[in-house]
């Protein structure tokens, strides 16, 4: 069931402030009953990142001494995660990336899965060219391509979490 919550200007704007991650309101709704729930902490973003406007954010990163856009940043961490744990499952994988860093998509998912969803669609929403597959135990999974400002810095965070330095670049 879907219901309208109407929020008056003056408290959106607010909410833009404090909240990272705003691309809908529903993210934001989800963050704060997240943290008054006890499931993560809201934390402040490391960096001022223009969300709601009409200019495409073209941040790019510095993983491992190379530069990347969003979504290749992604796929470049989750490639090194499996290479660093060279046993890990899909059931561990998604523990290191849960599927809300990304949104209702996921970070990565099951190559068979994503082939059956999107048979009919020209874009597939994940790096599916043969060099982009990863290989785990017992599964091939594909890392998704839809980041943008308003999910990317859950991944740079987690990547920290996990021990690698990510640092957004101008170029």
């Amino acid at each position: 069931m879907s219901q309208v919550i109407r929020v008056p200007s003056d408290v959106y704007a607010r909410l833009e402030q404090h909240a990272k991650g705003f691309d809908t309101p529903a993210n934001v709704i989800e963050k704060l009953l997240n943290h008054f729930e006890g499931n993560t902490p809201i934390s402040q973003p490391k960096k001022s990142v223009p969300v709601l406007s009409n200019e495409r954010d073209k941040t790019k990163y510095q993983f491992n001494e190379q530069v990347y856009g969003k979504g290749r940043l992604v796929l470049a961490v989750v490639e090194n995660y499996v290479s660093d744990h060279p046993d890990i499952d899909i059931d561990d994988l998604a523990i290191a990336f849960p599927k809300n860093l990304q949104g209702s998509i996921g970070v990565f998912n099951e190559l068979g899965y994503v082939e059956n969803k999107y048979a009919k669609k020209s874009h597939k929403r994940h790096f599916l060219k043969a060099n982009e597959i990863i290989q785990l135990n017992g599964s091939e999974i594909v890392v998704c391509t839809e980041w943008g400002a308003g999910n990317i810095e859950n991944v740079v965070q987690q990547a920290e979490s996990l021990g690698y330095t990510v640092m957004p670049t101008n170029g």
